[in-house]
C-alpha cells in the first residue's frame, strides 16, 4: 500500500511539473515551478543577450507613427543606433514625464514627491542617476519584452498588426485655477493594422520586474502602475494599453483602457504639481487622493490577456 502510494504521488508530481502553463489558464505559471522544463537562467539571458530587435519580424523603425485617430506625434526618437538618443534625454529634463507621474501624485509618500518636485524645479532629470540593479535590468532586457510580445502574443492576437518603435511625446495639462503644464511619456511601442481587434488604438509598454535578483513577472496590474500607463495612453490618443511584464521565466500580458474621468483629475493634479504654488497644497492633496483611490479600481479592472510560458520568452 505504501509502495503504491508513493509511485502515484511521483507520478503526480511528474505530470505536475510538467504540465505547460497555458495563456489564461487558472493553474500556477511555469515561473512558480522552477521545474526541469525551466530554461536556466544563464541560458536564457546568454539567448536574450544574442537578441537583436532588428531581427524581429513585425516591428519597425518608424518612430514617428501614431494611433490613426490621433493627431499627435512624437517628438523626438527615444534610441538612435541601438543606443539612447541624448536628445530624447535632454527633451525630458526638468519636465513631468509618465514614469514619475505616480511620485509627484503621493503613491510613494510625501518625501518621495518633494524630491521629485526640487529636482523639477531646479531643472534637474527626474530618471535615476547612479547605478540601480532593477533599472539597469529593466533597460538590458526591455527588447526581450517586446520581442516577446510580439512573437508570442500579438502575431496569434492579430496577424495583421505591426508594432513601431517610437518617441517622446509632450502634451499639455491644466487646471480650472488656470495652472498649466508640459509634461510627456514614452511608450515602448505603437502597434498600427490591430483596429478590429483593438479600436481606438493601441500602445505598448514593457516592464521586466527585478525583485531583488529573482525576476518574475507581474500577475496583476499595481495601482501605482496607473498613472504611467494613462499618461500614455493620454498622450498618444489610443484607447488601450498592452503592459508587458517580461521574466526569463515567463511573461503576462495585461489589457487597460483609456479612462476619460481619471486622466481629467490626473491632469490638473499634474498642472498644481508643476506649478508648485503654496496655495495649491489643499487641492492638490485632495486630486491625488482621488487618483490614488481611482487607481485601485482601474487596476482591479485591468484584463490579463496572456500567460506566457519561458520558452516562448
Amino acid at each position: 500500500m505504501r509502495l503504491r502510494a508513493a509511485r502515484t504521488k511521483k507520478m503526480t508530481s511528474r505530470n505536475s511539473t510538467q504540465a505547460p502553463a497555458m495563456r489564461g489558464s487558472s493553474s500556477r505559471p511555469l515561473w512558480c515551478e522552477r521545474s526541469r522544463r525551466t530554461v536556466p537562467l544563464q541560458e536564457q539571458l546568454a539567448r536574450c543577450a544574442r537578441l537583436r530587435l532588428e531581427d524581429v519580424p513585425r516591428l519597425r523603425r518608424a518612430w514617428d507613427v501614431a494611433p490613426l485617430q490621433s493627431t499627435r506625434r512624437p517628438e523626438v526618437p527615444q534610441r538612435v543606433c541601438g543606443g539612447v538618443n541624448a536628445r530624447w534625454l535632454e527633451r525630458r529634463r526638468g519636465r513631468l514625464t509618465a514614469s514619475h507621474f505616480a511620485a509627484a501624485l503621493g503613491f510613494h509618500g510625501k518625501a518621495s514627491a518633494h524630491r521629485l518636485t526640487r529636482k523639477l524645479g531646479a531643472g534637474a532629470s527626474a530618471d535615476v542617476q547612479q547605478s540601480d540593479p532593477g533599472v539597469d535590468w529593466g533597460q538590458r532586457h526591455e527588447a526581450s519584452g517586446l520581442a516577446t510580445y510580439l512573437s508570442s502574443y500579438l502575431s496569434a492576437a492579430c496577424p495583421s498588426a505591426e508594432a513601431h518603435e517610437t518617441g517622446f511625446w509632450p502634451f499639455e495639462v491644466s487646471h480650472p485655477s488656470g495652472a498649466r503644464a508640459s509634461v510627456g511619456a514614452t511608450p515602448d511601442a505603437i502597434v498600427r493594422g490591430a483596429e478590429q481587434v483593438w479600436p481606438g488604438g493601441l500602445v505598448v509598454e514593457v516592464k521586466c520586474p527585478f525583485r531583488g535578483g529573482q525576476p518574475a513577472p507581474h500577475v496583476k496590474v499595481l495601482p501605482r502602475m496607473m498613472p504611467q500607463l494613462q499618461g500614455q495612453l493620454l498622450a498618444t490618443g489610443a484607447a488601450t494599453l498592452h503592459l508587458v511584464s517580461w521574466s526569463p521565466y515567463g511573461s503576462t500580458v495585461f489589457r487597460v483602457t483609456a479612462d476619460l474621468d481619471y486622466r481629467r483629475e490626473m491632469g490638473e493634479a499634474l498642472a498644481l504639481v508643476a506649478r508648485q504654488a503654496t496655495g495649491d497644497g489643499e487641492e492638490l492633496g485632495r486630486l491625488s487622493r482621488a487618483v490614488r483611490e481611482r487607481s485601485v479600481v482601474l487596476a482591479k479592472r485591468s484584463e490579463r490577456v496572456a500567460l506566457i510560458p519561458p520558452s516562448e520568452c
